[in-house]
């Protein structure tokens, strides 16, 4: 019967195992032997982390104002996008950008962004603030039911009818407040003005229940869009709207061409002319950075995909309105665009990079140079006990010159027996082993001349 042959020769698998076990046990030694150092590390890493916050909040508060509103209709298709992101986005309904402002401003109510009409803020008036741009224009509608008013005074000429101007603080009544006071009107005058929501608004001018509503929306707004399916009902031109722009500078001139309703019955059926001011988008000054680079994300391609009715390809988002400052991250993504790999990463692990970039270069050129006067954590300490071993075998070596006594010899040869026991259990780095058994093999040496020095004394 044939004995089994052994496998001799070497394998790649055993090869990389032993080295990995080297690895972890060399690493293991280390953080025994390191442990202060390693937690001097991570007490600074926690601060390095909690000092350059990298993980946004889990949710964030909108404020959208009216509901059935541009400004809401806006806020919804912003969801999915803070969906993608993992961050849950609550839309907050208010009485309209008057108060949606107030509520962000206020750091006790948990508002932290906003969607408000341009004009609304005064320059100045909020620096805790931040702008993140402007989305889209708004126009100030004027509908009516009746005969087509052409007369050139349309304020004064409403302010005999019972005119819905939406709630306090909305931006309708905010801005038709500023309008009015151009043309010698005060708002609180009339009893006629009603403030009223929006959507009831609506419901009572197609009803006949009053003769007009003005609001400040988007053309794509539900309010609008079933106003305009009424052909009784009419939308009026301003034809000074170019003068009211140089007064209010915050407005801006937008029309809605001949037709551009309805082709086939040509509706409108002359070019209307209407004020305009546009859906900023505001947010707290300590809005984490990752949640302020989704909203503008969110509002980029939200711009691009919807139909910008008023405004020419490409404008929004932009910043037009000027009362509150630019978020330095706005500034960054107006001038450069959206960042890198903005599809494959999430935006909070690329924001986070973008921050800290700068930060890891500057540690990396000042630790690299220290890190590399060390040798290799593997045989540091394989390196250290065989230095040790050696100065320890030399002392023994210049105390047994010394010693003239047996017992004095022996000490020191049970020393030698211990430094090689603690040589045998000792992880040593593959790379030094030779290294070390050349240090036992000197120890052995020494070993034998105390013996043998013993033995002369004992003769």
């Amino acid at each position: 019967m044939t004995a089994k042959k052994t496998k001799t020769a070497p394998s790649v698998v055993d090869y990389s195992l032993h080295e990995l076990s080297d690895e972890l046990r060399a690493l293991g030694q280390l953080l025994r032997n390191e442990w202060k150092l390693f937690g001097l590390l991570l007490a600074g890493l926690v601060v390095f982390f909690s000092f350059t916050d990298p993980l946004p909040p889990r949710d964030v508060y909108l404020a959208v104002g009216q509901a059935g509103s541009e400004f809401e209709n806006l806020g919804r298709k912003f969801l999915p996008y803070f969906a993608d992101q993992g961050i849950s986005l609550h839309l907050v309904n208010t009485s309209g950008s008057g108060a949606s402002l107030i509520d962000v401003a206020d750091e006790k109510i948990k508002v932290n962004a906003a969607l408000m009409a341009g004009g609304v803020a005064k320059p100045g008036a909020y620096p805790n603030l931040y702008s993140l741009g402007s989305i889209e224009y708004v126009p100030l509608w004027l509908f009516y039911r009746g005969e087509e008013f052409r007369g050139q005074r349309a304020f004064a000429h409403f302010a005999e009818r019972r005119v819905a101007i939406g709630l306090d603080g909305s931006a309708t009544e905010i801005i038709l407040k500023d309008l009015l006071a151009v043309t010698g009107i005060r708002l609180g005058a009339s009893d006629r003005f009603l403030r009223i929501p929006h959507q009831q608004a609506v419901q009572m001018l197609i009803a006949g229940e009053i003769d007009a509503v003005c609001l400040m929306d988007g053309m794509e707004s539900p309010n609008v869009q079933m106003l305009l399916k009424h052909q009784d009902i009419n939308i009026y031109s301003f034809p000074y709207a170019p003068a009211y722009v140089k007064k209010l500078r915050y407005l801006d001139v937008v029309v809605i061409p001949q037709g551009a309703l309805d082709l086939q019955a040509v509706r409108p059926a002359t070019d209307v002319q209407m004020l305009a001011s546009t859906i900023t988008l505001v947010v707290e000054k300590s809005m984490h950075p990752a949640v302020q680079q989704t909203f503008l994300v969110a509002a980029d391609r939200v711009s691009s995909r919807v139909d910008q009715f008023f405004a020419k390809p490409e404008f929004f988002p932009a910043y037009v309105d000027h009362a509150v400052d630019l978020s330095p991250v706005a500034k960054k993504y107006f001038e450069h665009g959206p960042p890198m790999f903005i599809d494959r990463l999430p935006l909070w692990v690329m924001n986070y990079l973008d921050r800290i970039w700068l930060l890891v270069v500057g540690a990396i050129a000042v630790i690299y140079p220290l890190v590399k006067l060390f040798p290799s954590y593997r045989r540091i300490y394989s390196t250290m006990f065989i230095t040790d071993a050696y100065q320890r075998i030399k002392a023994a070596e210049l105390a047994g010159l010394r010693a003239d006594s047996c017992a004095e010899l022996q000490t020191l040869v049970d020393q030698l027996d211990e430094l090689d026991a603690r040589a045998l259990s000792t992880f040593v780095a593959a790379d030094l082993i030779s290294t070390m058994y050349g240090m036992r093999t000197t120890l052995r040496s020494q070993k034998v001349v105390l013996l043998e020095q013993m033995a002369r004394i004992e003769a």
